[in-house]
C-alpha cells in the first residue's frame, strides 16, 4: 500500500530495500536479479515514455516509473522467495476464485516449460555460432521465436487434451485441492 501512496523517495526506498532483501538476505544471484530488472525496464520505459508524451509531465512519468519499479521489485522478491504452492494457498485464502488460481498454476508451468525450451534452443544455436554477427543473430532469433511459438502451440494442444481427459467441460478444473488431497 505504501508503494501506491508514496512519492519518488518512498518508491526508491522500497526498491532498494527489496533489492537488498532479495540479493543479500534471500541469496538471489545479483546477475539474475539485474537481468530480471532489466527485463522489466524493457517494458516499463516505453510505457513511461508514452505517459510523458500524452501528459506532457515529467513528474507524472517519473512517479509512474518509480512506482512501477518499486512494485516490480516487491513482486520479484515474492516470486523468488516463495514457492508457487504457498502463493496459491495464500490466493485461495484471500478468496480468489479457484479457477483463477488453477489457471495461474497452469500458466506458471507453461512459462517455465517454454523458458527451458528457449534456453535449449539458444544454447544449441550459440554452439553452432548462430550469434556471431548481427545478421546471423537476427536469423537465429527468428528461428528461436518460430520454434518457441510452435512449441507453445504444441504444449497448448497437449494441455487441452489432458484437460478434456480429466473431464474439463469449460467450468471448474478438476485438480487436486490446495489443501493437500481433496478432489
Amino acid at each position: 500500500a505504501l508503494g501506491f501512496a508514496g512519492g519518488l523517495w518512498i518508491h526508491a526506498l522500497i526498491f532498494v530495500m527489496m533489492t537488498i532483501a532479495a540479493v543479500f538476505i534471500a541469496g538471489i544471484d545479483l546477475k539474475v536479479y539485474v537481468g530480471l530488472v532489466s527485463g522489466a525496464l524493457f517494458f516499463l520505459l516505453p510505457g513511461v515514455f508514452v505517459v510523458f508524451l500524452s501528459c506532457d509531465s515529467l513528474l507524472r512519468a517519473a512517479l509512474l516509473f518509480s512506482r512501477s519499479l518499486a512494485m516490480v521489485s516487491c513482486f520479484y522478491f515474492l516470486c523468488l522467495t516463495t514457492p508457487a504452492l504457498e502463493v496459491g494457498v495464500a490466493l485461495k485464502g484471500f478468496g480468489v476464485p479457484r479457477l483463477f488460481v488453477e489457471l495461474s498454476f497452469l500458466t506458471y508451468r507453461q512459462i517455465f516449460t517454454l523458458a527451458d525450451y528457449a534456453g535449449m534452443i539458444y544454447n544449441a544455436q550459440a554452439a553452432r555460432l548462430g550469434y556471431m554477427s548481427f545478421a546471423s543473430s537476427l536469423r537465429s532469433m527468428g528461428l528461436l521465436v518460430s520454434g518457441l511459438f510452435t512449441k507453445a502451440m504444441e504444449c497448448s494442444e497437449k494441455l487441452q487434451m489432458a484437460l478434456e481427459a480429466r473431464g474439463y467441460d469449460g467450468g471448474e478444473l478438476k485438480v487436486i485441492d490446495l489443501k493437500w488431497g481433496k478432489g
